[in-house]
C-alpha cells in the first residue's frame, strides 16, 4: 500500500508489515525490518510494523513511513540520536477498555439489537492443535457470538472506514470487514447467502470479464451506523468481533457492554498435572501419597468457562490462570498479579507459554485448554517461570490452582505437595 523511490533508483514498498527493498547492480527484493506485526523501534532486524500505508523519501535520503495502524510517522535513519519508541509511550497510545466502552453504546450484531446471544469464543483461546512440531497455532484474538446460517449481520457501533484496503479474504470463510476500532469476521459481505447484492453502494463488487463476483471493495470514508447491514453469515454460523485496533486488540467482554450479557457460572478445573523442566509427568507412587518434589517444576492447569446460557458442549477460554503456594494459611507466592492474563492479545509467539501439548480448540474436534501457570503472559510480554522447591523449606506444602473468567468468577483446586532437599 506503499511506494517510495530513493535517488539512487532503490524501490521501498510497504507490503502488509513489512517493509522491502529493491534494488542493487543485480535487482534483488529484501525485507530491511523484522516483518512481523508489532511497534518496535532500533535496528532493522527487530524494527515492527503495523500495516504501514505510505511511504516517502526525504531529502537526507532517509524513509519516513505512515505506520497507520499504530497511528505513528517512522523515521528509517542511519541517524542513532533519533528518538526510540518505549514501552510505557506504546502502552500510553492504546486505546483503554473503559474509554472504549463509554465511547458509544454497543448493541448486538443481530436483530433485535438488545437480544442476548450465546457467546461461542473468547479472547486468546487457542485455535489449532498445541505440538511440539506444530507452529500452525495462534491466538483467538475476538469475541464469537452464535447465529444462524444466511443470518443478517449488523454493526454494533458507528464508525467509519480508514483502512486502504478494509474488506479482505473475498468468498472465503474469513471474509471480513475491518474498520479501525472493529472487525467483523465470517461474513459475506453486502450479499446475502444466496449471493444476492445488497441494494447498498458502500459495497463496492468487482467481476470478471463473464461477470463472476471476484472482490468487494469499501472505500476509505465509508460511514456505517450501528445497525446497519453488514452481510450474511457464512457456515462458520457466528460473527467474530474484535475489539480494538489491529494489534492491539482488546477483551470484547471488556470493551464492550453487550445488553443482558451475565456470567454466574464459575470455571471448571478438571485436572492439575505438574511436570519437570523437561516436560516429565511428576505422578504420585501411590494413589494415596503425596506428591514429592525436589527439582522446579511447571504447573499445568486444565480448565474451561462457560457463560450464562452457554449449553453443556461448549467450552471457553479463560480470563485468568495463576497459582499460589501455601504454607498453613500463609500465602508464599505472588498470586493473582502472575500468571497468564487476557485482557489483549498477545503475541502468538507466545502461544506455547500459555498452552501445553494437547491444548487444541476450533471449528473442529475436542477443546481442551491446558493453561501452564508457571509462566506469565500479558499483552505484550510473555515468560517462562518455574516452582523452584530450592527457594522453600522442606516441608508440606498446599499448591492451589486458580481459574477466573472475566465477570469475577473463580474456581481453585488444591494438591498436598511435599518438599524434600
Amino acid at each position: 500500500t506503499g511506494l517510495a523511490v530513493d535517488p539512487d533508483g532503490t524501490i521501498f514498498v510497504a507490503d502488509g508489515n513489512a517493509i522491502r527493498k529493491i534494488g542493487g547492480v543485480l535487482p534483488m527484493v529484501t525485507t530491511i525490518n523484522k516483518g512481523d506485526r508489532g511497534t518496535r523501534d532500533g535496528s532493522l532486524a527487530v524494527s515492527r510494523f503495523n500495516r504501514p500505508s505510505g511511504i516517502a523519501v526525504d531529502n537526507k535520503g532517509d524513509l519516513i513511513i505512515a505506520d497507520s495502524e499504530n497511528r505513528l510517522v517512522r523515521r528509517i535513519s542511519p541517524d542513532k540520536g533519533s528518538h526510540e519508541i518505549t514501552p510505557d509511550e506504546i502502552a500510553a497510545r492504546r486505546e483503554k477498555p473503559e474509554e472504549f466502552r463509554t465511547a458509544q453504546p454497543a448493541r448486538w450484531p443481530y436483530d433485535p439489537p438488545t437480544t442476548k446471544r450465546d457467546i461461542a469464543g473468547t479472547l486468546g483461546e487457542v485455535r489449532g492443535l498445541v505440538a511440539t512440531d506444530s507452529d500452525q497455532v495462534w491466538f483467538h484474538n475476538g469475541l464469537d457470538i452464535a447465529g444462524s446460517y444466511g443470518e443478517t449481520a449488523r454493526f454494533v457501533r458507528t464508525e467509519k472506514v480508514l483502512k486502504p484496503i478494509a474488506a479482505e479474504n473475498f468468498n472465503t470463510l474469513r471474509e471480513l470487514i475491518r474498520l479501525p476500532t472493529l472487525g467483523y469476521i465470517h461474513i459475506r459481505l453486502g450479499r446475502d447467502s444466496s449471493g444476492a447484492l445488497f441494494d447498498d453502494p458502500r459495497f463496492q463488487f468487482q467481476r470478471d470479464p463473464l461477470g463472476k463476483l471476484t472482490n468487494v471493495r469499501v472505500p476509505r470514508g465509508t460511514r456505517f451506523e450501528a445497525g446497519d447491514r453488514i452481510g450474511t453469515l457464512n457456515s462458520m454460523n457466528h460473527v467474530h468481533l474484535i475489539a480494538g485496533r489491529s494489534g492491539s486488540e482488546m477483551n470484547a467482554l471488556d470493551a464492550l457492554i453487550l445488553p443482558g450479557i451475565s456470567d454466574s457460572r464459575p470455571p471448571v478445573i478438571e485436572k492439575v498435572t505438574l511436570f519437570d523442566a523437561n516436560w516429565r509427568e511428576i505422578e504420585t507412587p501411590t494413589a494415596n501419597s503425596r506428591i514429592t518434589l525436589r527439582d522446579r517444576i511447571r504447573i499445568v492447569v486444565k480448565a474451561f468457562d462457560q457463560v450464562d446460557g452457554n449449553n453443556e458442549r461448549r467450552r471457553l477460554g479463560l480470563y485468568r490462570v495463576w497459582y499460589q503456594l501455601f504454607r498453613g494459611d500463609a500465602p508464599l507466592s505472588p498470586g493473582p498479579d502472575a500468571g497468564i492474563k487476557f485482557d489483549r492479545t498477545p503475541p502468538n509467539e507466545a502461544v506455547k507459554f500459555v498452552y501445553a501439548n494437547g491444548s487444541h480448540s476450533g471449528a473442529t474436534g475436542e477443546t481442551i485448554f491446558n493453561y501452564i501457570a508457571t509462566n506469565s503472559v500479558e499483552a505484550d510480554t510473555y515468560r517462562e517461570g518455574f516452582l523452584d522447591p530450592s527457594q522453600l523449606e522442606s516441608g508440606t506444602y498446599i499448591l492451589r490452582a486458580f481459574a477466573a473468567d472475566y465477570f469475577g468468577n473463580t474456581t481453585t483446586k488444591d494438591l498436598s505437595i511435599e518438599v524434600i532437599k
